[in-house]
């Protein structure tokens, strides 16, 4: 998969796209970041990885992000309730 493939897949699935966290050079060699939650990163290789892998890592991703969003709210929630 080409860089403007992966990139427009990757936030069509609601992964963060940020142009800052990717280098030019990386870019031009189909390697794409992804930030998630809280500081993660997710690294595509689209010249390495074939299409199947690339879907794996995505879903593998918003599974990922998924779960730490939900322990971040339920943290806050807990942080909330026992401060009574």
């Amino acid at each position: 998969m080409k860089t403007n493939e992966i990139i427009k897949l990757g936030t069509t699935l609601g992964l963060l796209y940020n142009e800052d966290d990717n280098y030019e050079y990386q870019l031009l060699e189909d390697t794409v970041v992804f930030n998630g939650v809280n500081g993660q990163r997710f690294l595509i290789e689209g010249a390495v990885m074939s299409d199947d892998e690339i879907l794996g890592i995505m879903g593998e991703s918003l599974i990922i992000m998924g779960r730490r969003q939900l322990k971040l709210e339920l943290g806050t929630l807990l942080n909330i309730t026992s401060d009574n």
